[in-house]
Formats: structure tokens, C-alpha cells, sequence
């Protein structure tokens, strides 16, 4: 199975990365990971993607659970183009059995998002960097005349030593679409810029 491959089943063996370096609590109320700025998201991130979400769908593999989701890739920002790709994560609801990893995103059909994914370990799976970090939400606000990007960090909590961090990315919160990616862009090296750009707004 490929992580990014158009077709494949899903994975019955969690993602190991030692960029996320989870550390769960014993409520699974909360997951303990490094923080990580918008520089770090991008030098770490195998693949940066503006997404549309097209399916959602849970599966029950060996007694875990995995939403399988599928994307329509807009713009290619990092990494190989490609016109959609697919994500396997635990978590779901199937038959009575429902499962949910603190911190990790979750995706709805129809929601736009700029995704920042790890390499794929030798399964072929990739995850989000840093959880619900890797996930900056598109929304259009009623007042707004722009898109805007948020980032969804509940179910997180992050190492003392980082906390300094969290504080300087809520910049990032409700930043004009534009204007987030053109940061990206401005640190990413030239070669990987994509020529493929589609207006979101």
C-alpha cells in the first residue's frame, strides 16, 4: 500500500516517526509532541498540499480502526505532483467500535486544507507533521473577503522547553490564505516550487 497511491487498501500497523514522538496520556485526553514552526513544519514535511477532501470512509482491519481519506490536490507546494492522494489514519467509527488518537486531525468531504506530510516509513504510510499541526484548515469567513488559514491544535499539548513556540505561531491563525502559502514558498529552496498553482480563493 501507498500512502499517496491513487488505490490501496488500509494499513492494519500504526505509523512509527520520530518527528512526532508521541507521548500519549494515560486519559487519552491529550497528546505530548514537539512543537513546531511554520519553518519546521516545511523543512520536515515530505509533502506540503493544498487539499480538497473527496471521501472519508472507516475501515476495521485486525482490530483497528483507520478512516481512509482521499484528497483532490489543488496546488503542489513541496514533493512529487500529483492530482490526488490518499491518507491512512487510526481513528474512526465501524460496527459499534469507534477509536480516536488525541491530536489527530480528522477530515470532512468537502473541507479544504493545506497539508504538511511526513515520509512515508517503510509501510508506505505517511501522517500529518506534528499531528494536528500538519493540518491548517481553509475556511472563508462570512465578513471575510478572502480565504483564511487555521490550525487545529486541540487534543495537543506541547514540551516545556517549546512552549515559547506555540505562543509566536498563533500568528498563524486566521492568516489570509495568499499569504500563508507565500511564506511557505518564500522557505522552500527554488527547485521545489510548483509550477502548478489554482486560485482557492
Amino acid at each position: 500500500m501507498h500512502a499517496y497511491s491513487r488505490q490501496g487498501s488500509l494499513p492494519a500497523i500504526t505509523h512509527c516517526s520520530l518527528l512526532l514522538l508521541v507521548v500519549l496520556g494515560s486519559s487519552l485526553k491529550a497528546a505530548t509532541v514537539q512543537r513546531f514552526t511554520l519553518e519546521e513544519l516545511t523543512d520536515n514535511a515530505e509533502g506540503i498540499f493544498v487539499s480538497l477532501c473527496r471521501e472519508a470512509v472507516t475501515i476495521r482491519l485486525e482490530g483497528q480502526l483507520y478512516i481512509g481519506y482521499r484528497f483532490a490536490i489543488i496546488e503542489t507546494l513541496k514533493g512529487e505532483e500529483r492530482e490526488e492522494l490518499e491518507l491512512h489514519l487510526p481513528g474512526g467509527r465501524y460496527e459499534g467500535f469507534q477509536t480516536r488518537i488525541p491530536g489527530m486531525p480528522t477530515f470532512v468531504p468537502g473541507e479544504r486544507a493545506v497539508l504538511f506530510l511526513t515520509a512515508e516509513n517503510h509501510l508506505g504510510q505517511a501522517w500529518p507533521v506534528g499531528l494536528g499541526q500538519g493540518k491548517f484548515r481553509i475556511e472563508r469567513p462570512p465578513t471575510a473577503k478572502q480565504a483564511r488559514v487555521y490550525q487545529e491544535l486541540d487534543g495537543l499539548s506541547f514540551y516545556p522547553s517549546t512552549a515559547a513556540k506555540k505562543i509566536v505561531d498563533q500568528s498563524l491563525q486566521g492568516l489570509p490564505l495568499d499569504q500563508f502559502l507565500n511564506r511557505i514558498r518564500i522557505l522552500l529552496p527554488p527547485r521545489t516550487k510548483s509550477a502548478l498553482s489554482i486560485d482557492v480563493r
